[in-house]
């Protein structure tokens, strides 16, 4: 191919082909800089029924190579990639970045041996390591051509590890198109007593259509009361007992905050018991994946709470116009976390204290302007880094730059 021609390339969808990424590759699909032929696994089969993440639409789903797997503890076997890549039938790979997956690492030398531009798309470092794990990742990422990573913090810990910087692209990460991004923050305990529309301006919102949902508030506890939405699995890993905890010390000198619970997951119903135990009122609703219906939740919300290891939930939140609570350093975080920035489009809170966490909250309740001003930042940063758009683009001039640079090396 000529240095200007459009490149193909073989892009391994990480880290399932989920309902999430289907904004991003519909972006990628209609690119006029590459030529993408899209392989990935459907559904994250490794987990419980009741843990699996809801999958693409058919239409999407029919433009993807599924990928076989196969598993041995923590070690995968992805089918056909190492011959993808020895057959060089592509400008480009792009595989999954997740050093566990033995084939990747023969596709790696596949490439090295055979002169291929192959790349690695992940989370990159999430956390500063040491040992054999450093040593490890840092041999994987050596045989790549280069990296494509969800958040600045990982390059800056490649880049301390010896990996050069121009081996690293930082492309973040994304769940909505830039028309879905915008504020439907509506909540009454914000601007007590102004009608509808001063609520809509005073929240921030950004765009038509989501002014436009929260016409259609459902009532509820929420429209009189402080409201914390938590939009995610339920997975032990994820601990929302902590929120439970928090609020069932909750001082007798106001009502306690009343809480949404969106997502579905094996440790519902021993969350939904936990909450009822400690006097919290709590709405479990189920996972949502409908875009008004996760609109109206959002409306009805004053803050969200990530709890645990926070990712996407926190882009949801944010583009909605929500500010996040989130936990200070835990080690789950993923690179999105980065978006939470304290006093600006959240707040932090220290990881695994309940009292922490209801002091945050109460400070909050008493500061409707500060719940404000964080949702208009979240809306701001969302919109200028993390939609489907931004983040096609960036993957787009990321994979040509380090052809680029595989090619003139």
């Amino acid at each position: 191919m000529g240095e200007h021609d459009r490149p193909a390339v073989f892009f391994v969808v990480q880290p399932t082909v989920a309902h999430y990424r289907e904004p991003l590759l519909r972006h990628l699909r209609d690119s006029t800089a590459i030529d993408v032929d899209f392989h990935g696994r459907f559904a994250n089969s490794e987990t419980s029924a009741a843990d699996r993440i809801h999958p693409a639409s058919d239409d999407v789903l029919s433009e993807v190579t599924p990928i076989r797997f196969s598993t041995l503890g923590r070690l995968w076997w992805e089918h056909g990639q190492v011959r993808a890549v020895w057959s060089g039938s592509h400008d480009v790979y792009v595989l999954a970045g997740r050093i566990y997956t033995v084939s990747a690492w023969i596709a790696l030398l596949a490439g090295k041996l055979r002169g291929r531009t192959v790349l690695l798309w992940g989370h990159g470092w999430k956390r500063a390591e040491s040992g054999l794990k450093l040593r490890l990742r840092r041999a994987f990422y050596s045989l790549a051509s280069g990296l494509l990573v969800y958040g600045d913090r990982a390059k800056e810990l490649g880049i301390s590890y010896g990996v050069p910087a121009e081996k690293i692209e930082v492309v973040y990460n994304s769940i909505y198109d830039a028309e879905r991004i915008g504020s439907v923050q509506v909540s009454s305990v914000q601007v007590m007593g102004s009608d509808a529309s001063t609520r809509r301006e005073d929240a921030g919102t950004a765009s038509a259509a989501p002014a436009q949902a929260s016409a259609s508030l459902s009532p509820g506890p929420s429209a009189e009361r402080f409201t914390i939405i938590y939009c995610s699995r339920l997975t032990a890993r994820h601990r929302l007992d902590l929120l439970a905890d928090a609020l069932a010390e909750y001082p007798a000198d106001g009502p306690r905050p009343f809480v949404l619970v969106v997502g579905e997951g094996a440790e519902r119903p021993r969350l939904e018991r936990k909450f009822a135990e400690s006097g919290v009122d709590a709405e479990f609703t189920g996972a949502c994946y409908d875009d008004a219906a996760l609109r109206e939740l959002y409306g009805r919300a004053d803050v969200a709470a990530s709890i645990g290891g926070a990712g996407l939930n926190v882009i949801q939140a944010l583009g909605f116009g929500v500010p996040v609570v989130a936990e200070s350093d835990h080690r789950d975080s993923s690179p999105e976390i980065e978006a939470v920035v304290e006093g600006e489009t959240g707040r932090y809170f220290q990881a695994g204290d309940a009292a922490s966490l209801r002091a945050v909250l109460r400070e909050l309740i008493d500061a409707p302007a500060q719940v404000a001003r964080l949702g208009r930042r979240g809306v701001e940063t969302i919109g200028r880094r993390y939609s489907a758009q931004r983040h096609a683009s960036a993957m787009e001039q990321a994979i040509l730059r380090l052809r680029r640079r595989r090619r003139h090396r």
